[in-house]
């Protein structure tokens, strides 16, 4: 709201200058003695008005309408420092309690398609804490987009075909085998780990000795389906969301193998394949197919299908032919996240696309630019600044419910939470450790690595930044439990005069400029530093001011202060599905 003020005051000013900025920047500065809010737009209208930025500034402030403003000055080459006054920062008060559970709501999706495909893990094995990050991620920018109004479809692309669930299958029947003590040969590239075992151990139970003349395709199929089961129930967890919501599409990749006959397949793998050759990007070479990506900028030319046939793509092909799908199903938005290990492969898919799209082979709607790629960096789990030992289950990696089940172990409950019955004292205690280990891998940009500290993440006190968010929150629904608000059209905002109570103001001010900052650039860390500095405010106000006092109404317009505060914060957890707790 304030920055939509000093946009609108800019805007008026300009207009008497006859000039405009299609874009108005305004910013929150660092320190307060260079005002509370900030902008940049005296360099781009230097031209027109045939002036140096400071100039430009000097002209602007001579037309603003100040009314809203204690000071206005122009500052270094050009910037415009605005100070508002207290009349217009008590205004924010009344926005957000009058919006409530819409304040922060986004329309920039409004009437369009999205999709978000993440994850997206081979059915290998469970979700490890390599699969961590992107699925917190996806999770969180689906969660934003909704929040902007896009109709949304979360995607998981369920890589069940190729080499990797031979080898699972022939890894499964090897362990079977040697379950019946049996001549068994493991494969030089199987899959190491107990989960192995355990899958041999479930068909040993099921089906006995019968299955030792099987054909490993059949252990395939039956790894597969318990593995994705168990990878279910691991999202359903971290997302905290039923089964049927964690994704709305599974799309499998084996779809793509086949006539296009499956309502969200328009074309095949050897269609596209056919579609590359006609565009003079695909030629054949000892006898593989070949993507000509230098044709299209890339450093070199990948295998599309190796020499065994047509039915053995390498991922390339059929990577291509599903976002040739994705594009033709209608979307405006299409978001994909990868972990850094796929930097080269999507740019080939990209270039794929864009030369397909060029030389005319995809319909005109099917704009490549639609496509967006987050790239993520990795996660490393620490304790005493050493790399954590890993797991037996997966030999080499700690699965995503293994580090849940470790947080959620070390949780000491408060007295009151005691009182109650031991499912409603284990919901707490999964509660927190889920908003840990979610804001944990939320803190940092997606392209920096994280080193996830697990020893801080255990702590319950206030170095542990979700304790220190979740207890600013109850120690205002401690309040609100007690004292019933008033109608803020009955409360006096004017006795808010103190300067922490005006900085929380202007912190609630900010929230819907941080969500849609976090949304167009898929940034879910502008909401978990919001939501520490928000907390932060909370802390300092209750330290220095208090809450319930004998004057009446300064107690009424303070609840009603405080009421915004939890509601704001309350709008940070839904969106970064964080659950806000009764009791610390």
């Amino acid at each position: 709201m304030l920055k939509e003020l000093v946009r609108e005051k800019l805007r008026e000013a300009m207009a008497k200058l006859g000039v405009d900025a299609p874009k108005i920047e305004i910013s929150v500065p660092d320190k307060p003695e260079f005002g509370d809010l900030s902008s940049n737009v005296a360099f781009t209208i230097k031209a027109a008005l045939k002036s140096s930025p400071r100039e430009a500034g000097q002209k602007l402030v001579e037309q603003l309408d100040k009314s809203a403003f204690e000071k206005v000055e122009v500052v270094g080459p050009g910037f415009i420092n605005f100070f508002l006054k207290r009349e217009s920062v008590l205004e924010v008060l009344s926005e957000v309690l009058l919006q409530r559970e819409t304040y922060g709501k986004l329309a920039l999706g409004s009437g369009k398609r999205a999709q978000v495909e993440w994850v997206s893990a081979n059915p290998t094995g469970p979700l490890h804490i390599g699969h961590f990050r992107q699925a917190v991620l996806g999770d969180v920018i689906s969660r934003l987009l909704q929040n902007a109004g896009y109709d949304l479809t979360r995607e998981y692309y369920f890589n069940n075909a190729g080499q990797q669930m031979r080898r699972l299958g022939n890894s499964v029947k090897a362990r079977y085998l040697e379950i019946l003590e049996l001549p068994a040969q493991f494969p030089e590239d199987g899959y190491q780990g107990e989960y192995i075992y355990e899958i041999a151990q479930m068909i040993r139970d099921k089906h006995g000795s019968s299955w030792q003349e099987r054909d490993a395709v059949q252990f395939k199929e039956f790894a597969e389906a318990a593995l994705f089961t168990e990878i279910k129930e691991t999202l359903k967890r971290l997302f905290r969301l039923a089964e049927n919501k964690v994704f709305d599409i599974y799309y499998n990749e084996t779809w793509l193998y086949d006539e296009p006959d499956h309502k969200f397949v328009y074309v095949n793998n050897n269609q596209v394949l056919d579609s590359l050759r006609q565009a003079d990007l695909a030629y054949d070479k000892e006898g593989a197919v070949w993507f000509k990506a230098t044709a299209m900028g890339r450093p070199d030319d990948r295998v599309l299908v190796r020499s065994k046939g047509e039915r053995d793509p390498t991922y390339r092909l059929p990577d291509i032919a599903y976002h040739v799908n994705k594009l033709m199903r209608g979307f405006d938005l299409v978001i994909d996240i990868f972990g850094a290990d796929h930097l080269d492969t999507y740019q080939d898919v990209l270039a794929a696309l864009r030369g397909l799209y060029e030389r005319k082979k995809l319909p005109s709607s099917c704009n490549p630019e639609k496509i967006r790629v987050l790239i993520h960096q990795f996660v490393t789990l620490v304790s005493s600044g050493k790399p954590v030992k890993m797991s037996k289950r997966l030999a080499n990696y700690i699965t995503i419910d293994e580090l849940i089940d470790e947080l959620k172990s070390t949780v000491e409950l408060d007295e009151a939470v005691k009182l109650y019955d031991s499912a409603t004292q284990e919901a707490v205690k999964e509660d927190f450790a889920i908003n840990v280990a979610r804001y944990f891998i939320l803190m940092r940009s997606p392209n920096s690595h994280v080193n996830f500290d697990l020893d801080l993440a255990k702590q319950q006190s206030k170095e542990n930044p979700v304790y220190y968010i979740m207890y600013a929150y109850t120690r205002i629904a401690a309040i609100r439990d007690k004292y019933e608000p008033m109608s803020v059209a009955t409360v006096n905002l004017d006795l808010l005069k103190e300067r922490e109570e005006l900085a929380l103001l202007k912190k609630l001010d900010e929230f819907p400029s941080i969500v849609s900052d976090a949304t167009e650039q898929l940034a879910p860390q502008f909401l978990t530093t919001y939501s520490y500095e928000l907390a932060r405010l909370v802390h300092d106000f209750y330290e220095k001011h208090r809450v319930i006092s004998e004057n009446q109404a300064l107690t009424d317009a303070r609840i009603q202060l405080l009421s915004a505060v939890q509601l704001v914060l309350k709008r940070c957890f839904e969106l970064l599905e964080l659950k806000a707790p009764e009791r610390m």
